[in-house]
């Protein structure tokens, strides 16, 4: 195959993914924790410089935000949540995680879906995770505070909980300005 064709190739099989996670580990991961039948829909998002100032202001710290992919997951024709994917920054390599949303605003589930660093990688244990079941935007969510740190993985907890606040963050924002509803109807 020529070079041309191959780098094309390439392209197309990584264009389906975001972060390294496939659609499928998307839709799966929407069925554990919606039901059978979920299944998930890209949302743009889009922020002026005015919305990132808000989103840093309420947030407490800087957030790559645009960087951010967002899913309306659907179950019999209706929306059922909300899933953002995002990238935290681990000792040395980025942590993969989504938090899913339920219709209350509340965070439903915290994934990691990619965890890259050789130590750390307790945040991914159902314990750890669970402890942000329930949370808003509003609440801590912070180690120390609400949030038990895990010994051994002090750099991967921290990340993986401001990672967790700042999207709680942007789901209420995203909430407030109509976004997730305006989807919905189309």
């Amino acid at each position: 195959m020529p070079f041309s064709k191959q780098i094309i190739f390439i392209l197309v099989l990584c264009a389906g993914t975001a972060f390294g996670q496939s659609r499928q580990q998307l839709d799966a991961l929407s069925v554990t924790l919606y039901g059978k039948g979920a299944s998930v829909q890209d949302i743009r998002i889009s922020l002026t410089a005015e919305d990132v100032a808000k989103l840093n202001e309420a947030n407490g710290v800087k957030h790559p935000w645009a960087d951010v992919h967002a899913y309306l997951v659907e179950k019999e024709g209706k929306s059922a949540g909300t899933i953002l994917v995002d990238n935290v920054k681990g000792k040395a390599r980025p942590i993969t995680y989504a938090v899913a949303f339920d219709g209350k605003h509340g965070i439903l589930a915290l994934e990691i879906l990619k965890y890259r660093e050789s130590h750390g990688g307790e945040v991914q244990s159902e314990t750890f995770r669970r402890q942000f079941e329930g949370k808003k935007h509003g609440d801590p969510i912070s180690i120390g505070r609400d949030i038990r740190n895990i010994s051994g993985a002090t750099i991967s907890s921290r990340s993986v909980t401001s990672g967790a606040h700042a999207l709680a963050t942007l789901y209420h924002f995203l909430q407030q300005r109509g976004t997730l509803e305006e989807r919905e109807r189309k």
